[in-house]
């Protein structure tokens, strides 16, 4: 009885390794299933929290909608991130910046809640969100990140997306960037120190199914 949380690169085959672990052990997986309910919390569109996802992380949007939001109720604005005071010289406040009524803290209060109420039901294998935070301190959580060599992610991408490999390296150095800055700004960590994890696996050295393997046993020890 366990919860396992999967951290992972783009490309290096989590999704897979996350499906096929949690019919080993038969398990529910859950991932993308967790923008709906998180939006379903904060009575939001899925389109509306976008900005504040790990994998579509964009710090700038996220900025502008609190601090215009701010406005609107008669606050002052500084930056949430640590650059100080808004600049507004140069600013076009005509740009349709989209205004929430919800910041990031509420948002990762929601998160933190949707993922830990998740993990209570035990025997469940969560993809990605920051799992490896929001349970550090669960002792029958075990955290896991998948990893790649970047030939080898940008060759899945381009076979799973039907893309070119100039597109595929630009959408992983996106997500990259975004996962970096989402746990800088929410957790205060670094993404790829392996102290967050029990384990970290890259797919290039060993492969997929045996992946898979290592992490079952991992939970059966």
């Amino acid at each position: 009885m366990s919860v396992i949380t999967i951290s992972r690169e783009i490309g290096s085959g989590a999704a897979y390794i996350s499906l096929k672990l949690a019919e080993a052990l038969q398990y529910s997986c859950v991932d993308k299933e967790m923008i709906h309910e998180i939006a379903k919390k904060m009575e939001k569109n899925k389109e509306d929290i976008e900005d504040f996802e790990p994998d579509t992380y964009n710090r700038i949007s996220v900025f502008f909608q609190e601090a215009l939001s701010s406005i609107a109720t008669g606050g002052r604005v500084f930056h949430t991130f640590g650059m100080g005071p808004l600049d507004w010289e140069g600013i076009d406040l005509f740009r349709p910046y989209p205004i929430g009524d919800f910041d990031h803290d509420q948002y990762i209060d929601v998160l933190k809640g949707v993922v830990s109420d998740l993990a209570q039901k035990n025997n469940i294998v969560i993809l990605g969100r920051g799992g490896q935070c929001i349970l550090k301190g669960m002792p029958d959580a075990i955290h896991v990140r998948i990893v790649a060599d970047m030939n080898d992610r940008i060759k899945r991408i381009t076979e799973e997306q039907k893309i070119d490999e100039e597109k595929a390296k630009t959408l992983i150095e996106q997500h990259d960037d975004s996962g970096r800055k989402f746990f800088e700004d929410f957790f205060d960590v670094d993404l790829t120190d392996p102290h967050l994890y029990h384990v970290v696996l890259n797919t290039s050295k060993i492969g997929i199914d045996d992946c898979v393997n290592l992490i079952r046993n991992l939970t059966k020890a």
